[in-house]
Order: C-alpha cells, then sequence, then structure tokens
C-alpha cells in the first residue's frame, strides 16, 4: 500500500475530502488495484465461511472508499452471516441507496428481517424487491421474493428460512 500523506495539515484535508464526498482511502493514495486485492482477499475469506476474517476486509474497504456498493454489499453480507443483523440492514439499505437499481441489497435485507422475525418489515422489502426486478436478468430473484412472500403471508409465527447464497 502507498506511503502515507504528511499529517501537518491532515485535519484540512479530511474535512476537503468529507465535503467532496471522499473517502479515507483518498487521504491514503491507496490504489484501485490494492482495493480490488483486498476484496479478492475478503472473498475468498468469505467463500470459506471465515466471515469475521471478510468482515475486517470488507470492513476496511467501506471505511476507505465508502461510495462503493460492492463493498457496503460485502460488508452487510458479513454481519447477516455473523448474524449481526441490524447491523446488516443498516449496511444494505446504505448499498441500496448507492445503487437503486441493484434488488439485491433489499432481498438480503427482507432476508434479516425474518432472522429478526419482524415479518411486516420482511414483507414491505420483498414487495419492494419483486418491484426492483423489472429487468430480465432479475427474474430469478423476483421469483424467490414472490415464494418468500408467500410463505410470510401463510403464517406470520414461522419465520422464512433465511438462506445462505449472497452475490457479491
Amino acid at each position: 500500500m502507498s506511503a502515507l500523506p504528511s499529517t501537518d495539515d491532515l485535519p484540512a484535508q479530511v474535512l476537503e475530502l468529507l465535503s467532496h464526498g471522499g473517502g479515507l482511502g483518498t487521504i491514503f493514495g491507496y490504489t484501485d488495484d490494492e482495493y480490488e486485492a483486498l476484496y479478492a482477499l475478503g472473498h475468498n475469506h468469505y467463500s470459506q465461511q471465515r466471515y469475521l476474517d471478510a468482515a475486517k476486509c470488507f470492513g476496511f474497504l467501506v471505511a476507505h472508499k465508502s461510495l462503493e456498493p460492492r463493498f457496503m454489499n460485502a460488508f452487510a453480507s458479513c454481519m447477516q452471516m455473523l448474524k449481526r443483523y441490524q447491523e446488516a440492514i443498516q449496511y444494505y439499505s446504505t448499498a441500496s441507496v448507492l445503487d437503486l437499481e441493484d434488488p439485491l441489497p433489499t432481498f438480503h435485507t427482507a432476508e434479516c428481517f425474518i432472522a429478526l422475525e419482524m415479518p411486516e418489515q420482511a414483507r414491505e422489502a420483498l414487495v419492494l424487491v419483486i418491484a426492483q426486478c423489472r429487468q430480465p436478468q432479475w427474474e430469478a430473484l423476483r421469483q424467490r421474493a414472490q415464494a418468500l412472500l408467500k410463505l410470510l403471508a401463510g403464517d406470520d409465527a414461522q419465520p422464512a428460512p433465511t438462506g445462505k447464497e449472497h452475490t457479491q
């Protein structure tokens, strides 16, 4: 990774950066290649079910390049797999705002609501997912959301399975 910048004017640099929507990585001069290498490492940990290690990688990425939806989704997914559902919902919500065309964060938010036994919020999220799935590439996700919605409509006392598969 790149050398650290001078700290003499660090407060001014941080204020300037944040006022223009930048992240900490800009201050430290990290490159896209360095971010991608860390993302690949995090993804490797995640695929090995080492969610805490993956969360460390993805958390660093979120802190340093906070406007990248992939990083936000990956960190949220780790929180979900670690059963930290409230935190996962927060990060999935941010990822949804960063990419309004992607229904996956909202779908995973619904899974978290189901795990938290909050069926009404899960239903609301699933209705939104179905509305977002207008493009042909989202047909399978639309069908999954409809199936979960049907399960939730059938019996609020029995939470639907949260699933283990996540797309990053």
